[in-house]
């Protein structure tokens, strides 16, 4: 029986996570997706009203559709220290979409974890672990969002819904997952997903994304997408290893 709790919250594109052995006191609010579908013109948060429902072992299931345009549909399933996200997508438009998307928002800001500064998030670039305040960033009209590019997939400049932000450094280049380590050191949540398309972060709301890519979809075509998020009493470089073995990515 999986410990952590999950609950949707009827007609928004969202769900709460409750119950979580590594932060017994914390509350974490998903906007799942917060938006999809195709990267030069998605389907924000509030334009779908999806119904979710309980489907046994604490899963929920929830989906939504824009006619012509997309349907979705995505379970959540909570296990001990980690919950699976799994996205089906498919494009009811007549467009190709060159790049497709969801943009899983994971917010850690009514937690332990909440870290305003960047100083306790965690990324990977060229090999090396770095905290997000020790890399370049780029100040929008919206200077505490910032988003990056991920190994595998296009540069954020190529990306609209990327580029639209004004906020991606152009010379950093991450792996597709991004952490937020407690101020005791000893625990810490990450977001990952396969395969990712961007990863981007709000200081304002201590919230992550790793965006899950459903590459380059025709008319009619469906694809699944994963984001796993992990809650774990382990130190950064312990819990990286798992994820390796587990995701692999």
């Amino acid at each position: 029986m999986a410990s952590i709790r999950v609950e949707g919250v009827q007609g928004q594109m969202a769900a709460v996570l409750s119950n979580v052995p590594a932060f017994p006191n914390d509350r974490f609010v998903l906007g799942f997706p917060e938006a999809i579908g195709d990267a030069a013109r998605a389907i924000w948060f509030g334009a779908l009203k999806p119904r979710w429902r309980e489907i046994g072992d604490g899963a929920w299931e929830s989906a939504g559709e824009m006619p012509d345009e997309l349907r979705y549909r995505l379970v959540i399933t909570p296990y001990e220290d980690y919950v699976d996200a799994v996205i089906t997508l498919t494009n009811c438009s007549h467009r190709v979409w060159q790049n497709s998307m969801a943009f899983n928002c994971f917010n850690c800001g009514s937690s332990v974890l909440r870290d305003n500064e960047c100083l306790r998030h965690w990324v990977r670039v060229k090999g090396k672990f770095q905290r997000l305040v020790e890399l370049p960033r780029v100040f929008s009209d919206r200077p505490t969002v910032q988003l990056y590019s991920v190994e595998g997939a296009p540069p954020g400049a190529q990306i609209p819904f990327v580029a639209n932000f004004k906020a991606t450094p152009a010379d950093v280049v991450a792996e597709g997952w991004m952490a937020i380590v407690a101020p005791d050191g000893k625990r810490l949540a990450a977001t990952v997903s396969r395969p990712a398309l961007f990863l981007f972060q709000n200081m304002e709301y201590s919230c992550i994304h790793s965006a899950p890519s459903f590459g380059t979809m025709q008319p009619g075509q469906t694809a699944k997408a994963l984001t796993r998020l992990y809650f774990v009493r382990q130190p950064l470089g312990k819990w990286y290893e798992r994820m390796k073995r587990e995701m692999e990515v």
